[in-house]
């Protein structure tokens, strides 16, 4: 409503600026033709005294001249005439000087204002051989009064028409500028928050309803690209889960070798009938629980290569990094890797645990890979107070840390600034896609968190996986 009420003092001062000089201009042309007016009548009823009194004087005398001046005068209430000789000194002596007088000697009318007078000097022919004429005094209060009526008039009119122009302004300005930009700017605000649905339709058919059109089509365009892609985004995560399940497939297929042998050895123990009674049962036992053993390894790895939906539930991280750790502890074994834990049971997160998974997975064999040698990978988990970086947008202060540590050959500063990029990747042509730790990012991201990178060349690496707190 901002953006309305600047529009409404804009209009107002501009229809007030409007209203003052047309009041101003009208002023002064009334002033001017009310003056006028009493300049026309005073010169009107001059040279018909002054024809009158010419004709008396010739006829009667001065003296009849003069009565009939005053009888004549007398029937005005506001205007006063008197006879003055032009070079009188005191009686019958004009009220201003001689000078301003000398049109008078060439016939002409002479005007002027002196303090509240308008005085009127009409030259008139007599029989006599000095020069006189008529003084014709109005009173300046009529002219001031109607001066100050007009004012005061104009000053009311303005008033009037600014508190019009205000409250049509404030009307109008409300239901076509006010409440649409309260609309748009709501409508902004959730579009900002990741908001698309929702549709604003402004009835009005102007800048304001095109630009609605507009950020719909916009919405419109943008839920198209956020499906596809977040369609993109989670095939590039399947790919990567396929490319992890190819690594594990390889450790897995040597695992799997151990109880395959036993499996075969006591089945040929029980066939043969080397073995009976209650070897035979032991032989049978034995049998299952290598079996069970194999299966749950085959499970769970197509559990982590199959394509979920997203579905964030309460999560017990401790949990998580034992499944991680047997998942992967065949592959730590072939390359001599150690994999150590210090866990906080009582730790939780709200998360998709398939996608939470995928990331410690990427973190763990990337640190067991770093690790040519051999060595040792901590799987550390903490709450920590961390003021989070500008771009995720949070006010929280205190956030659950889980740290994956290797002791491996560790990476520059060119590298660390690289290591989330996709495709980026520092091993050998076939040893990796580039997209583990990019993805990593992306999922990390979704769940309103962050991934920070501690490292240095020869010194090893440490990736803290940053996320909310969940319920405990």
């Amino acid at each position: 409503m901002r953006l309305t009420r600047k529009f409404i003092a804009a209009l107002i001062i501009g229809v007030a600026l409007v209203a003052m000089i047309q009041g101003f201009f009208d002023y002064r042309r009334e002033r001017d033709t009310f003056d006028g007016q009493m300049r026309a009548e005073a010169t009107a009823l001059g040279r018909a005294l002054a024809r009158g009194m010419a004709e008396v004087w010739e006829r009667d005398g001065e003296a009849a001249a003069r009565q009939f001046l005053v009888t004549a005068s007398s029937q005005s209430e506001h205007i006063r005439a008197r006879w003055v000789w032009l070079d009188a000194t005191s009686r019958d002596a004009p009220r201003i000087d001689r000078e301003m007088l000398a049109p008078m000697s060439e016939g002409q009318v002479v005007i002027v204002k002196s303090g509240e007078l308008l005085l009127t000097y009409i030259p008139v022919k007599v029989p006599e051989t000095r020069e006189g004429g008529l003084e014709i005094a109005q009173p300046l209060s009529q002219l001031h009064k109607f001066t100050s009526d007009s004012l005061r008039n104009g000053i009311i009119a303005t008033g009037a028409a600014v508190a019009i122009a205000a409250l049509l302004a404030l009307g109008l300005g409300v239901v076509f500028i006010g409440r649409p930009i309260s609309r748009l700017a709501e409508k902004a605000r959730r579009v900002g928050t990741g908001d698309l649905s929702g549709p604003l339709h402004l009835a009005q058919r102007d800048e304001l309803g095109q630009l609605a059109n507009e950020i719909n089509l916009m919405c419109d365009r943008l839920a198209a690209e956020r499906s596809a892609r977040e369609s993109a985004t989670e095939q590039l995560r399947h790919a990567d889960r396929l490319t992890t399940v190819g690594k594990l497939a390889s450790g897995l297929a040597h695992e799997l070798g151990t109880p395959l042998n036993v499996v075969q050895g006591r089945a040929r123990l029980v066939r043969d009938r080397e073995v009976e009674d209650d070897e035979a049962i032991d032989s049978a036992r034995i049998i299952l629980e290598q079996a069970e053993r194999m299966t749950a390894l085959i499970r769970q790895l197509l559990d982590f290569a199959r394509s979920r939906p997203l579905h964030k539930a309460s999560l017990s991280l401790s949990g998580l990094v034992t499944r991680v750790c047997e998942l992967v502890a065949t592959i730590a074994r072939k390359s001599n890797a150690t994999l150590a834990t210090a866990l906080d049971d009582s730790l939780r997160v709200d998360a998709d645990e398939g996608q939470l998974h995928q990331v410690l997975t990427n973190l763990v064999i990337n640190a067991i890979h770093a690790m040519p040698e051999g060595g040792t990978v901590e799987i550390v988990t903490r709450v920590v107070d961390q003021t989070p970086p500008p771009y995720v947008e949070s006010s929280a202060k205190s956030w659950v840390a889980l740290a994956v540590k290797d002791s491996g050959v560790g990476m520059d500063a060119q590298t660390r600034e690289r290591i989330f990029e996709p495709f980026f990747t520092t091993k050998q042509v076939g040893e990796g896609t580039g997209l583990g730790l990019s993805v990593s990012w992306g999922i990390v991201r979704e769940h309103g968190g962050w991934i920070d990178v501690q490292s240095s060349v020869g010194a090893g690496s440490t990736f803290t996986v940053y996320l909310p707190r969940g319920a405990t």
